[in-house]
C-alpha cells in the first residue's frame, strides 16, 4: 500500500491560516481580559503566542523545502501543534487567581473555538490534533477543578464532555481524510500502471505495423517477378506455345499474381498508413478533374452491374494541393466499395461542393443494404469482414476503409461513414481549404 504520509505532511504544512488565526484570536482575547489580568502578565501571554506562531511559520516554510522523511515532519509539527494548544491551556492558568466566572467563560469560549476549527486544520493527522486538543483543554479543566465551587465543576465536566466530543470527531474526519488519501494513491497507481501498458500497446501495435509493413515489401519483389514471367510467357515472347492447357495455367499464374499483388499493395498501404509511415506527394490537384477521371474509371463497372452512376458536382471547385495518386485510391476505394455493395437497379451518387467555406466536401452515396450502428465501428477496423453473400462474393480483405480514412487524414481532412440498415451507405470526405484556394495554380 502506497505510504500516504508526505500527503499528510503537505497538507499540514501548506495550512498556515490556523497558525495565523491563533495570533489574532489572542490579540482580541488581550483586549477582553485587559482589565481582569495584570497587563504584563498579558502581554507576556501574547508575546509568547506571537512568537510561537511565527516560529511555527517558519518552521513549516523550513520543512516543506527540506528533505527530511515525512514522518519527521509530522512528529515536528505535533509538537508545535501540541505547544499552540498548551499557550491557550496558559489562558485560564493567568485568570485562575483573579478571574471571574464570564472571565473564565470567556476563555473557555475562545478554547472551544480554537479547538473546534482546528480540526478541518489538523485532521491532517490525528495526534497533531490530539495534541492540540489536550494542550488546551486540560489546563482549563484543571484550573475550574481546583476552584472546587459547584459552577465551576459544571463548567470542568461541560469542558470535558466538549473535549472528548472534539476527539471523537476529529478521529472520524482524520480517518475518512485517511482512506480518501488511500484510494486517491492506489487510483493514482492503477492511472501509471494503465498509462504503462497503453504505451506498451501502442509500441507493440507500432512495432506489429512495421513488421507488417515490412514484410508486405519484401513480397512484392518476388510477386513482381512471377507477374513480369508469367507475362512474358503469355505474350511467347521467348517462343509460341502450343499446349492450350499451358496458356490457360499461365494466365491463371498471371491472374492470380496480380490479384495477391495487389493485395501485398494494400497491406503494405495500411501497414505504412498505421505505423506512421506514410507521406504525400502533394502537388496542386484539379479536383473537378480528379473526380472526372474517377468517374470514367468506374463507369463501365457500373454499366456491368447495371447500376446507375450519377454526379452531382458543383461548378467551381478549387485546385487543392494534395497527393494526386493517394487522392485518386481515396476515391477509387470509396466508388468501387459503393459499386461493389449496391445491388442491380440500384443507384450511386458522386457530388462535390464546398462546405461553410472552409472544406471540400466529397459524398459518395449508395442505395445499397447499408450497414447498422455497431457495423460502422467494425468496418473502420483493418482485416475486419462482414459475413454476407455480397462480401463473400466480392472479396476483400478489409482494409480499404481504414486506408481510406488514415489516407484522408493524412491530408489534413476528416472521413465519416454514415449507413442505415435498408437504405444505403453515405462516405464523406472533408478536405481543409487553403487560405486563398481560389488562386492556386492549375
Amino acid at each position: 500500500m502506497p505510504d500516504i504520509a508526505p500527503q499528510q505532511a503537505d497538507g499540514l504544512l501548506r495550512n498556515r491560516a490556523t497558525i495565523l488565526a491563533n495570533l489574532v484570536v489572542a490579540l482580541v482575547s488581550l483586549l477582553v481580559l485587559w482589565d481582569s489580568v495584570p497587563v504584563a502578565l498579558l502581554l507576556s501571554w501574547v508575546a509568547g503566542m506571537a512568537i510561537l506562531a511565527f516560529a511555527r511559520l517558519f518552521l513549516s516554510h523550513w520543512l516543506r523545502g527540506n528533505a527530511w522523511p515525512a514522518r519527521r515532519k509530522l512528529h515536528v509539527f505535533t509538537v508545535g501543534a501540541t505547544l499552540s494548544g498548551l499557550s491557550w491551556g496558559c489562558l485560564p492558568v493567568l485568570l485562575l487567581p483573579t478571574g471571574s466566572v464570564p472571565d473564565l467563560a470567556f476563555a473557555g469560549f475562545m478554547i472551544a473555538g480554537m479547538t473546534a476549527g482546528g480540526i478541518t486544520a489538523l485532521c491532517w493527522y490525528h495526534p497533531a490534533y490530539l495534541g492540540f486538543l489536550l494542550g488546551a483543554t486540560l489546563p482549563l479543566i484543571t484550573c475550574l477543578l481546583l476552584l472546587k465551587e459547584q459552577i465551576y465543576l459544571v463548567m470542568a465536566a461541560q469542558v470535558l464532555f466538549y473535549a472528548v466530543m472534539l476527539a471523537v470527531i476529529s478521529a472520524f474526519y482524520s480517518r475518512r481524510l485517511l482512506q480518501t488519501l488511500r484510494l486517491e494513491n492506489e487510483l493514482g497507481q492503477e492511472q501509471r500502471n494503465l498509462e504503462a501498458i497503453r504505451q506498451e500497446l501502442a509500441l507493440a501495435q507500432s512495432n506489429k505495423w512495421r513488421t507488417l509493413a515490412q514484410l508486405s515489401h519484401h513480397l512484392r519483389t518476388p510477386m513482381n517477378a512471377v507477374i513480369g514471367f508469367s507475362d512474358m510467357l503469355r505474350s511467347e515472347v521467348l517462343g509460341p506455345i502450343e499446349n492450350p492447357k499451358h496458356k490457360d495455367y499461365i494466365n491463371d499464374i498471371h491472374e492470380s499474381g496480380t490479384r495477391a499483388l495487389q493485395t501485398i499493395t494494400q497491406i503494405l498501404d495500411v501497414s505504412q498508413a498505421e505505423a506512421g509511415m506514410l507521406t504525400l506527394a502533394r502537388t496542386s490537384v484539379d479536383i473537378r478533374e480528379a473526380l472526372a477521371d474517377c468517374l470514367r474509371r468506374h463507369g463501365e463497372t457500373a454499366a456491368q452491374r447495371q447500376v446507375t452512376l450519377t454526379a452531382a458536382i458543383a461548378d467551381e471547385l478549387p485546385h487543392l494541393p494534395c497527393d494526386r495518386a493517394r487522392l485518386q485510391q481515396i476515391l477509387d476505394q470509396l466508388l468501387s466499395n459503393a459499386l461493389r455493395h449496391t445491388p442491380a437497379g440500384g443507384q450511386v451518387t458522386l457530388s462535390a461542393g464546398i462546405e461553410d467555406a472552409r472544406w471540400l466536401a466529397i459524398r459518395i452515396a449508395d442505395t445499397g443494404p447499408g450497414m447498422a450502428e455497431n457495423q460502422l465501428a467494425e468496418a473502420m477496423t483493418p482485416f475486419v469482414q462482414f459475413d454476407d453473400a455480397m462480401v463473400r462474393q466480392h472479396g476483400g480483405i478489409g482494409v480499404g476503409l481504414p486506408l481510406t480514412r488514415r489516407l484522408v487524414e493524412l491530408h489534413g481532412g476528416e472521413f465519416a461513414l454514415l449507413s442505415t440498415p435498408g437504405q444505403g451507405t453515405t462516405a464523406t470526405i472533408r478536405l481543409p481549404l487553403p487560405a486563398g484556394a481560389d488562386d492556386i495554380p492549375a
